[in-house]
């Protein structure tokens, strides 16, 4: 044979068909034998979800115990008071009583004094004391209002409000419009001495629109000084449509139509600055002092 003839395969061409039947039949078996391992009886099955199962229950009917709201009356009822005075303790003084069974040692001889003979005997429960400073007396009970119908004790006679958190409300919510408008007033610090201008003082009532805005307004009593009355004047025309804080939530409704304000010159600052100290004239000048005499 010639070396430029063309060498045999190793394999045949039937043989390679073969082998390759043979791998399918192989990984087909094995895919079977998972298949039937999966649908056999060792798989493992997950446990069924048990729904909620319905018991019926017996429903007795239970009337409400809870009582109605009562009706009241006008009269309001009364806020207990924070503290009220306590009695004082009554404290009896001790004394000494003669009796057949006292000792007629001296040592036994009691140091207080004689119980008088017309003297009651103190309660059992009574406190004893050496010396009593004063005698005690009952707590008086309070006084009685003078004045029939709802109100507070605190109040005054021409009060409106029987409501002393409202009436405290609006007092402060009045105090706030104050100073509000005291913040926009700058009273006059110079043309009067110091003192006047701090007395100076204008009554005004202005008038506030539905929303809270400021509209015109009325000196009811002015001042008596022209420029403290310009000044009063001309914060007010500059107030007109701005609007003003608002009430508190819980009492909407307490800002009128009309809202009086006393506008003063109280806490102006004068201008009347104390004159410098002049200063001090100069020593005069020191005499020489005499020369010693020469012998």
């Amino acid at each position: 044979m010639s070396t430029g003839a063309l060498e045999e395969p190793v394999f045949k061409g039937r043989e390679l068909a073969l082998s390759a039947l043979l791998a399918l039949l192989v990984e087909g078996g094995i895919l079977l034998l998972w298949v039937y391992a999966g649908a056999g009886s060792a798989h493992v099955a997950a446990a069924p979800v048990e729904g909620p199962k319905e018991i019926p229950i017996a429903v007795k009917p239970v009337v409400d115990e809870t009582p109605l709201l009562k009706l009241g009356g006008k009269k309001k009822a009364k806020l207990p008071d924070m503290w009220k005075k306590q009695a004082p303790v009554q404290r009896f003084e001790e004394t000494s009583a003669p009796s057949a069974k006292a000792s007629k040692s001296p040592e036994s001889i009691p140091s207080s004094k004689l119980t008088p003979l017309d003297a009651s005997a103190p309660p059992p429960d009574a406190e004893l004391a050496k010396q009593v400073d004063q005698q005690l007396t009952d707590a008086a009970p309070d006084a009685a209002p003078t004045v029939e119908g709802e109100g507070s004790p605190d109040g005054v006679k021409e009060g409106t409000e029987a409501d002393p958190l409202k009436a405290r409300a609006v007092s402060a919510y009045y105090g706030k419009l104050q100073g509000w408008f005291n913040a926009r007033f700058r009273p006059p610090s110079e043309g009067a001495p110091c003192a006047e201008l701090k007395k100076l003082g204008a009554s005004v009532v202005v008038t506030v629109s539905g929303d809270r805005s400021v509209g015109g307004y009325s000196l009811v009593k002015p001042s008596g000084n022209s420029e403290f009355d310009a000044r009063v004047r001309t914060m007010l025309d500059g107030a007109k449509g701005e609007q003003l804080p608002p009430p508190p939530p819980l009492y909407p409704d307490i800002l009128g139509q009309s809202l009086p304000l006393r506008l003063t010159g109280q806490n102006v600052k004068c201008n009347d600055a104390p004159s410098a100290p002049s200063p001090p004239s100069p020593a005069p000048p020191s005499e020489p002092a005499p020369e010693p005499e020469q012998p």
